[in-house]
Formats: structure tokens, sequence, C-alpha cells
């Protein structure tokens, strides 16, 4: 990344800030000031939990002004949520369409991510949220792809990670644990070259049957599920992988990409194999998983809407990023 200094708004389409202890959120502007990024913060950047109309204009104001701000460069979310879709229908796409720039986090800000894209072509960023800047180790993979995706290099490998954690680092910063990553699996074998869409795959088919849907076609699909489910995970993976292979445009995807599951969910690799494995609607493509994205940590960034190749053979995955 430029290491000019550069603004970036800090908004929370989804929860409230109020989740972050001042711990988190001063080690994160300090990790992002070591970026160069300055941050500044929405007015609602803290809000009451409670729903209301008025706080779903209030969410979509911050955003039709951090994109309209002259000063700012980059737009990053607090944290992720379940309701960041009620703020589509109040966003300016006039202003967002004239003002492009990067809005980074997953989770729920999936549907942002795609919605932008979809409605004004304009990149977004599936990776990490600025709570995620506030982790105090284990932060360096996630970091340096954040910088890559966002720098002036539009081409790049994505890289897997050594380890991984599913923690609750935000409460105990000392008390954590690191697992060895096994690294990519390959469920079908194969090459291909695609646009990036998806993110977490409940959000993302919140879009389905709307305007704010993206073209499938000739998609490089990255898809993940968080663990609120517990042992229920797999099997509601299951069905919102079939309900988005049935949408339109679905049967000319490129490839599909599947994030690392949370330990809580018990997925286990083997199950989930067997599972991507009996889709037919993929049997023409590339499929991966267990890849570096989701809800654990560490993660890449990656564009939406970017391009990427992906190359799945000889017991190797290899993912190229090819244009942002």
């Amino acid at each position: 990344m430029n290491k000019q200094k550069k603004r970036a708004r800090i908004v929370s389409p989804s929860r409230s800030a109020e989740i972050l202890s001042e711990e988190t959120t001063a080690t994160a502007i300090e990790t992002l000031a070591g970026l160069g990024i300055h941050c500044d913060f929405a007015p609602h950047y803290i809000h009451r939990e409670v729903t209301t109309a008025r706080l779903i204009r209030d969410k979509a104001k911050d955003l039709n002004d951090a994109f309209a701000d002259p000063e700012v460069a980059l737009i990053l979310s607090t944290i992720g949520g379940h309701n960041a879709n009620r703020t589509l229908d109040h966003l300016n796409w006039d202003i967002l369409r004239d003002n492009p720039k990067p809005l980074c986090g997953y989770s729920d800000i999936t549907v942002l991510l795609n919605a932008i894209y979809a409605i004004t072509g304009q990149i977004t960023y599936l990776g990490p949220h600025f709570s995620s800047f506030g982790m105090q180790r284990g932060l360096e993979f996630t970091l340096r792809h954040f910088e890559r995706a966002l720098g002036d290099d539009t081409h790049y490998e994505l890289g897997v990670s050594e380890f991984w954690s599913d923690d609750l680092w935000f409460i105990d910063q000392t008390d954590r644990t690191f697992l060895p990553n096994t690294g990519p699996i390959i469920v079908n074998k194969g090459t291909c070259e695609g646009t990036i869409l998806g993110g977490n795959l409940c959000s993302f088919n919140l879009l389905q049957g709307t305007r704010y849907m993206p073209d499938l076609s000739g998609a490089v699909l990255f898809v993940e599920e968080d663990n609120l489910l517990g042992d229920l995970t797999l099997t509601e993976f299951e069905r919102n992988l079939q309900s988005l292979l049935s949408h339109q445009g679905a049967e000319h995807i490129a490839g599909l990409v599947v994030g690392r599951f949370q330990v809580d969910s018990k997925v286990d690799l083997k199950d989930l194999t067997e599972l991507l494995s009996s889709f037919e609607q993929l049997t023409h493509c590339p499929v991966v998983c267990n890849l570096d994205f989701g809800h654990t940590t560490p993660i890449f960034t990656v564009p939406i809407g970017g391009r990427c190749q992906l190359n799945a053979r000889d017991d190797k995955v290899t993912i190229n990023i090819l244009t942002q």
C-alpha cells in the first residue's frame, strides 16, 4: 500500500462499535496508522442496537457521506452483524457511482460489497473490518494481504497462512490458540479465470431476487459461513449453497472457493469435501475449500468485482489476483 497518508472513514452499517473495547479500538487505530492510514469515525459509528427506521437511515447517511467526502480515501466497516441489507434502499447510488473508493469488510458487509459492485461496477474488498486491526498477535498475514490488495500492485498471488486461530482474542489478547494450517483442499481439479463475487454465504443470498444481486455468469465464487448454528452449520451451508447454485447465471460460474469453517461449527473437512462433491452443478468447474478467509483469522483480502485465476491441479492450489 502506498505509504502516503490516507484517511479512512470507519462506519457501522451492521453492529455498533459499542461492542469494541477501548484497547481494541486503540490498537486498531495504531496499527492502521503504521500503514499510513489515519482514521476518522462516522457520526453513527456508535449507535443504539435497537433497530429503528431512523437508525437505518442514519447508517445509510454515514455511508453516503463517506463516499461523498473528498478527504476520505478508504471506508472500513467497524464489524459485522445482521441488517446491513436494510441500508441498501437508502443509499444514494449517484453519489456512490460518482465517487468510487474502496469499501472493505466481511460477514454481513458482504451485502454492501456485492450490491455496490452490481449497481455501480465499482470494485469493493472482502477483507478485514476496522475491528480486525485491533488484534495484537497473529495479524501479519492479514496485514500483508490487505496492503497488497489495496496497494498499487494489481497482480499478486494469495498466500497460505502457516497457522490460524478461532479464539476470543478480543477478550484476551494473550491467551491465544494457534492451529497449524493444513492448507487448501482440492475437490474438483481444473483451472479457470473469472470475476470474484461472494463472501458470507447466507448474507450473499439475501441479495437474491433484488436488483442488488450481481450477475453470476463467469464468476469465481468465494463463499464462507460462520458458526452461529453450531453443529448444524454444514447442513445450513448445504441448503444455502444449493440456493445460490439454483440462481440464474450460476450454471455459468467459473469456479468455487470455500473459506475456512470455525471450530464450533464442527465441520469435518472430509464431510465438507464429500458434500461439495455431491453437487452436480459444480462438476464443470474447479472447486477448492479450506482457504484463508471467513470468520477465522488470519484472512486475505480479495477485490469483489476484480478478476482472479484459479489453478487447482497436481495437489496444489494457486490463486492469482489479476485486476482490481
